[in-house]
Parts: structure tokens; sequence; C-alpha cells
């Protein structure tokens, strides 16, 4: 039995040792050319694509071009993928195509033709340097302030951001990329960053993730801002000098307006903004002035002060005073206009019955209205005012007037700069669902809601029947942008 297993191991072994007779030259044979087509060619196009220009591009490939060239101009990348994939033309006469893993997302589509604005060298990884060449905005994950307290290493771009997976590859990345990934260092996030205030979050679901944090301003300075971890039932404030009672406004009986009774609805002054999560500034002459004039003179209810700084508002006083003071027929018109209004019966109006005669002294008149303004009917109303001792600003003509100080208001910022929030997909619902605007009486109110409340729609990372499914990538963004942060 040895003998005849040894003997089948001798006769394959000289099997092996026979010559190869044609199996070499046809494998050199069918190499070459593979080599050639596959490698060779593709390398010398992309190094020298003059080799192989345009005149040297076939039938097919023109014919191909035409098409493209026929393409709606605005139509979406993503409606192009056919129409793409049929002329792309990475190197001349599209000798790389083989290469070619898929289609680039849609933002990248611009580069279907230029493989090397990505792949800068041979045969090399796409490096963090092309990405940023474009991307130059892009921030880092942990700051370089907090870095040298972490064990935090950043990754390749690429390691997250995949291309070449279709046209739509890259948003729907951007959308699932965190989830377990996240959870991996922030539930547990002491032991990667023993220094930090984020508190360990391992999902969005139940007591798994942590109160929000509010950003609040405890000063005018852009320094003042601080972040506050919000507490269940205790309601957030922030110091301000405003006076704005949000349920006076929101009345639903309505709010007497100069000329009639306004039912308000919050987008009378929240407009949203080109951002998701932003609105327009609110500024008193859109949103506020309608209702809260500032009008100065009783007999010219149309004549106003500018909402601007207290100068400017004293020399308009004082100059209005003086003009009339000079031009007799217009001050026999504003005090026949006076002697109307102090003739009604039944007004209510404080300084009715001080409209004296405007033949006395103007710079009394004038003063006497700039109290009025500054006191009783506009400044004090929405602002807290405090008047001033002595003289005002000797280069203005408002300067011997009484003089008044306004309380700066607080900067205007974003309330969760960490986080990111699509007003437009919540749009069916009513505002006062997260923001309980109809029961504040207070300007410091902060109406930004808790947690508790966007769980009640939000589910964690698994599936919950009639909640929506959110993994961190829903609310937060991995790259740190230049936001304004607060301090801590």
């Amino acid at each position: 039995m040895a003998e005849k297993e040894q003997s089948l191991l001798e006769r394959e072994q000289k099997a092996l040792q026979r010559p190869l007779g044609l199996k070499r030259p046809l494998s050199w044979i069918f190499f070459l050319p593979m080599l050639l087509a596959f490698l060779v060619l593709p390398w010398v196009a992309m190094q020298s694509p003059e080799l192989f220009g345009p005149e040297k591009i076939g039938v097919a490939e023109k014919a191909q071009q035409v098409r493209y060239d026929r393409l709606p101009v605005n139509a979406h990348p993503a409606l192009q993928i056919d129409s793409l994939a049929q002329v792309r033309n990475t190197t001349a006469m599209s000798l790389d195509s083989i290469w070619n893993p898929g289609p680039l997302a849609s933002p990248h589509s611009n580069l279907e033709g230029d493989c090397q604005a990505c792949h800068a060298g041979d045969f090399s990884r796409v490096k963090d340097e092309s990405c940023t060449a474009c991307h130059s905005n892009m921030g880092l994950h942990v700051s370089e302030k907090t870095q040298p307290d972490t064990s935090f290493e950043e990754g390749r771009c690429a390691s997250c951001h995949r291309d070449h997976k279709g046209r739509e590859s890259l948003a729907e990345q951007n959308k699932h990329f965190v989830g377990a990934n996240c959870a991996d260092c922030h539930k547990n996030i002491k032991s990667v960053a023993p220094k930090t205030d984020t508190l360990a979050v391992a999902d969005f679901a139940g007591d798994r993730h942590p109160a929000f944090r509010i950003t609040v301003a405890t000063g005018p300075e852009s320094s003042d801002l601080r972040r506050i971890r919000m507490v269940t039932n205790t309601p957030v404030v922030e110091k301000t000098s405003l006076k704005f009672p949000h349920d006076v406004h929101l009345d639903p009986k309505g709010i007497d307006s100069p000329l009639k009774k306004v039912v308000m609805q919050c987008s009378n002054c929240h407009e949203p903004a080109d951002t998701k999560t932003g609105f327009k500034p609110l500024t008193m002459e859109n949103h506020c002035q309608e209702c809260h004039k500032l009008s100065f003179e009783p007999a010219l209810p149309d004549r106003q002060v500018p909402h601007g700084p207290v100068n400017a508002v004293l020399s308009t006083v004082e100059e209005f005073y003086s003009y009339l003071a000079l031009h007799p027929e217009e001050r026999n018109k504003v005090n026949a206009q006076r002697a109307v209004l102090r003739a009604r019966p039944g007004e209510k109006e404080p300084n009715r019955s001080n409209l004296a005669n405007l033949s006395g002294n103007p710079r009394a008149q004038a003063a006497f209205a700039t109290v009025e303004l500054f006191e009783n009917t506009a400044c004090a109303v929405c602002h807290e005012v405090k008047a001033k001792p002595g003289l005002g600003n000797t280069k203005t003509s408002g300067a011997r007037m009484p003089q008044y100080e306004i309380a700066e208001l607080n900067p205007a910022h974003p309330w969760m700069p960490m986080a990111k929030f699509d007003h437009k997909a919540h749009e069916f619902e009513s505002c006062d669902s997260c923001h309980k605007a109809n029961k504040s009486d207070k300007a410091s109110d902060v109406l930004m809601p808790a947690i508790e409340g966007c769980q009640t729609c939000h589910a964690g990372s698994k599936p919950v029947l009639n909640k929506v499914q959110s993994n961190c990538g829903v609310c937060h963004e991995y790259h740190i942008h230049n936001k304004e942060v607060a301090a801590k």
C-alpha cells in the first residue's frame, strides 16, 4: 500500500517537473494586453491626457458628449445619473472607467471628469487635504483648545464620508453616520475626556440622554453667555432689561391697537429666516411701531422720534419745538389742534390736561414732551429707563434736555448652538405645542422645550410605534463649526 501511495506521489512530482510548453507564453499573451488596457493606458492618459486629445476620441464618445450637451442646464444631478454615467470621461477616452466604483454624490458631480481633484497622486487613497481644499470651514470634533485633555483622535474624512455610492449617498450618510459610533465614546465620556462638562449619552430614549443645556446671557456683552442645564419642572430664565409679556400679546380675545382690536399669532412677529432653525431679527420698525408709536406731540400723532440713541431722540424733540417757535403759522396750527384735544370728553390720556399753549418757552415745551416720552408713553413701556442728572452730549442740540439712560439689551444668540433643528419639518405642529408663550408674562422666560417634550414624538435609535426613530445625527453634527458657543 505504501509503495502504491509513493508511486502516485512520484508521478505527481514528475508531472509538475515536466516543461510547461505553451502555458507560460499563453499566460503572458493574455496578461500583457490586460496590463496595457487596464493599467498602462489609464495611467498614461491620466498623466498625459494630451496624448489622447479630442481628435482621438471615437465616434461613440462624441455621440455620448452630444447627448450630455442636450441635458437641461438646471437639471438636478440625481436626475442625470444615466446620462452622466454614459458620458463619464475622467481620462481621455474614458480609459480609467473600469476603476470607477460608482457615480459620485450629487454635490461632487461636477468632479466627474477630474479624478485627481480628490485622488491626488497615483494609486493613493483620498487624503484629508483634498477634502479641506473645498471644505475649508469644516470644524473639528474636539476643539484644539480641549484636545490635550482628551484621548480622542480625529479620523480620516473618508472613513465616514464614502463617495462613489450613488447620487444621494453622502446625504444619506450624513443623516445616519453617527448612531452606535457616537455612543462608543459618549456613553462613558469621562473615560475619553475626564475634564468635560458633557454628560454621558447612550441614546435619545428615556433617561439615556441628559436634560438639554441652554445658552443664556447674564449681561449685555457677548462674553456674558453661559450654558446651563435644564431641570425638570424648573423654568429657565434669562435676566433682561426688556419688558415684554407674551401672554398679553397672545390673548385670544385680542389686544388693542391704534385702530382696532387685533388677535395676534406667533407668526406676526416670528418670521422664518433662510436657515432651518432661525427667524428674522425683530425690529421696532417692522414688528412693534405699528402699535407702539413713538409720538411726542399729541396734536401730531404721526410725527415720531427715531428708535435709536437717546441723543438722537432728544435732538429731534428739541429741534421740533424750536422750529415751531420760529414759525408762527405752524405753531398756530398745532395750538388749534391742541384745543380740539383738550375739548374731547371722556379722554384718559395723562397728558391731555397738561397741554399748554405753545406761546411759552419752546425749551420748556420740549422738556415736558421728553419726560412724557421716556417715562410714560413710549420708552418705559418696553425698556428700563433711568433719569440722568446734568448735561448731555454738548455736540448735539438736545444737550440741555432732561437726560435718560436706556438699559442695554442682551445680545441675540442661539439657545442651543450645538444642536440642529428644522422648523419646517415640524410645521404640522402648533407653536404652543413646544413653546408655552401664551402662559409667559415676562420677557425673562426662556421658552425652549425640555427633552421630555421632544421625547413624546422622537424615539431613540430603535424603532418605536408612532414615534420618529432618531439617532444622534438627527440633532447633532460631528463637526463643531465656528458657531457661537457660550463659555462654561
